[in-house]
C-alpha cells in the first residue's frame, strides 16, 4: 500500500534527484526514487495540498474538486476570490491564507525586480537608506481612523502648518529639509524625529508611483469589521523568494509579526510546505520547546526522545539539497529549475532525502483532540448606560491535537482558536445581542470538508449579506458571495471539521447524531484569533487548519464523498435594493472512517454569571460587541463559533 501522497500516479513520471549544492540533477522515474528513500515534491504550478486531492493513490476513489481549479488559478495570480482575471498589475500575496504563490510567480516578480523595477527606482531616486533607518520594529496594521495612520496624518498637518508660518509652500514638505524652523535634531524622537522621516516620505511615494509595474495587491475581502483586514497588504517579490527559498513552506513562513510572537508552536504535523504534503505531512513543529519543554516519548526500542522540530528539519534538508540556502543561490537554482520544468516549473516534480520521521508517524494514526475554552465571561459586555466593561482574559482558548502511540498522548499542535460570545443579530425586525456559546463536552470529528460553504440564518443582518466592490468602472455593492464561499475568505475558510455529539442508547450503542453547527475550520479573520471571538466555532489561521487536516487526511482512513450538492437560494433587500443568494455545493467531504474523539473543557468561567443569558438583549449603544470590534484587552486572543443548527442553516464561524 502506498502513502496517500506518494506521486507514482503523477501524469509526469519521472523526478529530478537533488542530492546537494553541487551535484546536477538527474532524471529517475517516479517509482525508483521512492524506492530508494527520496520524498518526491511536487513544484509544478498545478500543486494542491492534500484537502483538495481528487484521488487516493491505488485506490479507485476519484471526486472532482470544484476548488481545486479556483486555487490553482489564485496561485498562479490569474484570478481574484471571486474568480474573476486579475488586472495587469494586480497580485495575490495569498501565503498567509493558506496559498502559496506558485515557483513560477515567484520566478517571475524577482525577473521583474531585477529587470523592471529596480532600475525604475533607482532612476527614480529611491533611497533604501529610508527602510534600512527604520526604528520602529514591526509596522503593525491599523485602521484609517486609528494608529499609526491616524499619528501619522496628525504630524503631516503640524509639518504643514510649520511650513506655512515660515512662508515655505505646504505641499512641498522637502523644503523642510535643513530649515531652521522645522529642522529639529531628530535624535530626540516625537515630533521633531517624525518632521525628519514625513521630509523623506515623498521621495519614496514619487519613486514608488512613476515605477508603476509594482503590482498591486489582492487581498481577503473584508467581512463586517475594519479589523479583518489582512495584516499585509503587499510584499516585495525578492522577499517572497527568500521566504521560500528559506523555508519552501512559504505559507509557514510569512505569517505576521504579532502572530509570529504570540502563535504557540506546533508539533508532530502541518507542513503545508510541498515538502510535507508530498511525504503525507510527515513534517511537525514540535509543541515541546515552548508549551511543555520536558515532554518525552518512548520509540518502538522503548527508548526515551523528546519532541522533534521535523517540519524545520525536512526543510532545512530540502534548501541544502535544492541550494536555497541564499537569495543569490536561490535565484540561481530558480532558473535551473524552470529549465527542468519546460521553462514555466509545468510538471515538476524534484525529489530530496529527508529526515526519517517520527516512530508515531503511521499510516492509519489514532488522533485525540482538546479544546481549552481559557477563561470565559457570560455576563453582559455593557453597564446600564451602554458603556463597554472591561473582561480581560488571562488564560486565551487552545486546540491541542494529539496522536496515541503505544498507549502515549504525544502532542501534535498547540494553538490558540477561537470560542464564542456576544454576536449581533436580527430579531423582530431589529438588531440585538445574543449570546453564541461553544459546546463544551464530548463531541467528534466524523467529516472534513474542503472548501466549505457557509449557509446564512435568516437572523443575519443583511448589511453583512453584501459587500463594496469596484466593478465595472465603479464601486457597487453586490452578494458578498466571498463570504458564503467556497472561498479562502468565506466564514468556514478553505477546511473546516464538524463537532458532532453523540447521543447514545443505554447499552453504548449510536441512536443519533446532533450537529449544533459548531466547526473547527479555517479564516482570514485573524483579528479574531489573535484578539476577539467568534460565534462559537473553533477559527485557525487558514494556512494552520489546511496543514492541519491535509496532515489528518494522510495519516487517517477516509471515504472520499466528494462534492455536496446543495440548492440553497435566498432573496434579500438591502438599502431598497433586492439581492440573491444562490449556493450549489457545501464543500468536498472526506468521512472519516472511524470519529476523531474531541473534547471541548468548560474553561475558567469569569465575572458573576456561571450560564449563558437566554435570549436577546437589545444593543444599549452603537459600540460593537466584543466578538464583533476591536478587543479592550491588549493581549491577543482567538475566537470562533456558530448558533443552533435551525432549518439547516449555520452561523458564521
Amino acid at each position: 500500500m502506498f502513502p496517500k501522497t506518494s506521486q507514482r500516479e503523477q501524469s509526469a513520471g519521472h523526478a529530478w534527484v537533488f542530492e546537494g549544492p553541487g551535484a546536477e540533477p538527474k532524471r529517475q522515474e517516479i517509482a525508483a526514487v521512492e524506492a530508494a528513500g527520496y520524498t518526491v515534491i511536487d513544484l509544478s504550478n498545478s500543486w494542491v495540498p492534500y484537502i483538495f486531492s481528487e484521488k487516493t493513490v491505488a485506490v479507485d476513489d476519484a471526486q472532482p474538486n470544484d476548488y481545486r481549479k479556483r486555487y490553482v488559478d489564485l496561485a498562479n495570480n490569474r484570478v481574484d476570490a471571486d474568480g474573476e482575471a486579475l488586472d495587469k498589475h494586480e497580485r495575490n500575496f495569498l501565503e498567509l491564507y493558506g496559498i502559496p504563490p506558485t515557483l513560477q510567480v515567484v520566478a517571475g516578480e524577482w525577473r521583474a525586480v531585477d529587470g523592471e523595477i529596480g532600475p525604475c527606482l533607482q532612476a527614480a531616486g529611491f533611497d533604501p537608506e529610508v527602510l534600512r533607518a527604520w526604528t520602529g520594529g514591526g509596522i503593525a496594521y491599523a485602521d484609517k481612523k486609528t494608529g499609526d495612520a491616524r499619528k501619522l496624518a496628525r504630524l503631516k498637518a503640524s509639518l504643514e502648518k510649520d511650513l506655512k508660518k515660515a512662508k515655505l509652500d505646504p505641499a512641498d514638505l522637502e523644503q523642510a529639509k535643513g530649515h531652521p524652523s522645522s529642522a529639529a535634531p531628530t535624535t530626540t524622537g516625537g515630533r521633531c524625529r517624525a518632521r525628519s522621516t514625513s521630509s523623506t516620505t515623498p521621495s519614496v511615494g514619487s519613486a514608488a508611483r512613476r515605477c508603476s509595474s509594482r503590482p498591486r495587491a489582492r487581498a481577503p475581502t473584508p467581512r463586517a469589521s475594519s479589523t479583518r483586514r489582512p495584516p499585509t497588504r503587499w510584499r516585495s517579490s525578492r522577499r517572497s523568494t527568500r521566504s521560500w527559498a528559506g523555508a519552501t513552506s512559504r505559507a509557514r513562513t510569512s505569517r505576521p509579526s504579532r502572530a509570529r510572537r504570540t502563535r504557540a508552536p506546533t508539533a508532530g504535523c502541518c507542513g503545508s510546505s510541498r515538502s510535507a504534503s508530498s511525504r503525507a505531512r510527515r513534517s511537525s513543529r514540535t509543541a515541546a520547546p515552548r508549551w511543555k519543554p520536558k515532554f518525552r516519548w518512548k520509540d518502538r526500542r522503548g527508548e526515551e526522545q523528546p519532541l522533534r522540530d521535523v517540519v524545520r528539519e525536512s526543510v532545512d534538508a530540502a534548501v541544502a539539497a535544492l541550494d536555497l540556502g541564499t537569495p543569490e543561490s536561490a535565484r540561481r537554482q530558480l532558473d535551473k529549475l524552470s529549465e527542468l520544468g519546460a521553462g514555466n516549473f509545468e510538471d515538476l516534480l524534484v525529489a530530496v532525502k529527508l529526515p526519517p520521521r517520527p516512530d508515531y508517524y503511521l499510516e492509519d494514526m489514532t488522533y485525540e483532540v482538546v479544546i481549552d475554552r481559557g477563561d470565559v465571561w457570560y455576563d453582559f459586555p455593557f453597564d446600564s448606560t451602554g458603556k463597554r466593561l472591561s473582561q480581560p482574559r488571562e488564560r486565551y482558548p487552545h486546540i491541542t491535537v494529539y496522536t496515541v502511540y503505544e498507549g502515549q498522548k504525544i502532542p501534535l499542535i498547540h494553538w490558540r482558536t477561537t470560542i464564542g460570545s456576544w454576536r449581533s443579530e436580527l430579531y423582530n425586525g431589529g438588531e440585538y445581542y445574543k449570546y453564541k456559546d461553544s459546546d463544551v463536552g464530548p463531541r467528534v470529528w466524523k467529516e472534513i470538508v474542503a472548501a466549505p460553504v457557509w449557509i446564512p440564518p435568516a437572523t443575519t443582518p443583511p448589511r453583512e449579506l453584501v459587500r463594496r466592490k469596484w466593478k465595472d468602472g465603479r464601486v457597487r455593492t453586490v452578494v458578498n458571495n466571498a463570504e458564503f464561499g467556497p472561498s479562502y475568505t468565506s466564514a468556514y475558510g478553505l477546511v473546516a471539521a464538524y463537532h458532532i455529539k453523540e447521543i447514545k442508547n443505554p447499552d453504548g450503542t449510536l441512536k443519533a447524531d446532533f450537529d449544533n453547527s459548531i466547526r473547527t475550520h479555517g479564516s482570514v479573520d485573524y483579528m479574531s484569533i489573535l484578539r476577539r471571538y467568534s460565534h462559537g466555532c473553533h477559527r485557525l489561521y487558514n494556512m494552520s487548519a489546511v496543514r492541519l487536516f491535509s496532515f489528518i487526511l494522510g495519516h487517517r482512513q477516509f471515504v472520499r464523498e466528494g462534492q455536496i450538492k446543495l440548492g440553497f437560494s435566498r432573496e434579500f433587500v438591502h438599502e431598497d435594493q433586492t439581492f440573491k443568494i444562490s449556493l450549489k455545493t457545501r464543500g468536498y467531504r472526506y468521512k472519516l472512517a472511524q470519529p476523531i474523539a474531541v473534547d471541548v473543557t468548560e474553561g475558567r468561567i469569569k465575572g458573576t454569571r456561571q450560564k449563558p443569558i437566554e435570549g436577546y438583549i437589545p444593543k444599549p449603544s452603537d459600540t460593537p460587541a466584543p466578538a464583533d470590534g476591536p478587543a479592550a484587552e491588549a493581549a491577543p486572543g482567538p475566537a470562533e463559533a456558530a448558533a443552533p443548527a435551525e432549518n439547516n442553516v449555520q452561523s458564521p464561524s
